[in-house]
């Protein structure tokens, strides 16, 4: 007997010893731990791989400063990190690059109207780890041809993006309906949107929202409309690179993070106000005022706080980069907070 309880005494001392371990290996922060997250700080900013130019996605003006939905992630991301929106440095990238730079590590994350697909999600070995920006694919024609429709597109030549998903759609929906069409294939959106211009294709085809902005691009904007209805889903989002949990968190919170300010009107206008006096314990965690969320991400505790502030919530970086308070004047659509009929959804932040 004495010798069986020297041995659970042995064993429980022994539990007591690697407690602690135990504890701190289920306590400690993968968002600290992440590789991408240890480079980025390291280098001192972020690299964001982004369009090579769609007015309000992503665009450089004429000092070279982008701007854009896609863009305010990469800045929203910096200031989380940083405490600086301006601490990015941007690679434009064409449909076929884009993969391989994120692959190879040139950039740390992709912000470039990407569409979730099965074979991106599974075969690539990236993560689409949220949406940003839910749409469709539609057409832009002339007015003059006097086009209603896509069907009414039988026999057209179509400009597209070569690899994109628009290739793909646009060839799988005429086919199921029967209807024949020549799809003339670019290297960039940039070649397509101009050949279309120039009258080399009867129509170019693209998401509802990039469509929009590349409309600005015409010499005669007003001779062009685009169609109604859309033959596609195409939800769009941050891509990553497989094998860092981590990253993908902070990439993923942040963005909830913006819906979540928006949810209970913190603005960058207000952040200040509301972290000093909101007693709705999500949006204190949210600013750092309590909670350690930051800290659990591998960031500071402002974290939301300096994003919000230099960026604004998910609300104010469509308006002023899509929405009403831009030169596109897209309506939220599916892009609306869930409380109000739209798709953005954010888990609590507790």
């Amino acid at each position: 007997m004495r010798g069986m309880m020297t041995k659970l005494a042995a064993v429980a001392l022994a539990a007591l010893a690697t407690a602690p371990i135990a504890a701190e290996a289920q306590t400690a922060s993968p968002g600290a731990k992440s590789a991408t997250l240890a480079a980025v700080k390291a280098r001192g900013h972020l690299e964001c791989g982004v369009h090579t130019g769609i007015p309000g996605w992503s665009f450089p003006n004429d000092k070279g400063e982008w701007s854009g939905l896609d863009v305010d992630l990469c800045r929203s991301v910096a200031a989380a990190i940083f405490g600086d929106a301006g601490k990015v440095k941007y690679t434009p990238t064409t449909v076929q690059q884009r993969w391989s730079v994120l692959s190879s590590g040139q950039v740390d994350l992709l912000s470039r109207i990407s569409t979730l697909t099965f074979k991106r999600d599974t075969e690539l070995g990236f993560n689409f780890v949220q949406i940003n920006y839910f749409e469709g694919q539609t057409f832009i024609v002339r007015k003059a041809a006097n086009i209603k429709e896509a069907k009414d597109l039988d026999g057209a030549a179509i400009c597209v993006a070569a690899g994109s998903t628009e290739e793909r759609n646009a060839t799988d929906w005429f086919r199921e309906r029967n209807l024949k069409i020549n799809i003339v294939k670019f290297e960039k959106n940039d070649d397509a949107i101009a050949a279309y211009d120039s009258e080399r294709c009867d129509t170019y085809t693209a998401g509802t929202g990039a469509l929009a902005g590349q409309r600005r691009k015409l010499k005669n904007p007003a001779d062009h409309v685009i169609l109604a209805g859309t033959i596609s889903r195409d939800p769009q989002g941050p891509v990553t690179r497989e094998g860092d949990d981590g990253w993908d968190n902070i990439i993923r919170w942040v963005f909830n993070g913006t819906l979540i300010a928006e949810l209970h009107g913190v603005t960058s206008a207000n952040v200040d106000k509301m972290r000093a006096e909101s007693r709705n314990a999500e949006v204190r965690m949210l600013l750092g005022a309590d909670g350690n969320a930051g800290q659990i991400l591998g960031l500071p505790k402002e974290w939301m706080f300096n994003a919000i502030k230099q960026v604004g919530n998910y609300g104010e970086q469509f308006e002023r980069s899509v929405g009403m308070g831009s030169d596109l004047k897209l309506e939220r659509g599916f892009n609306q907070l869930w409380t109000k009929g739209g798709l953005m959804f954010s888990p609590v932040l507790d």
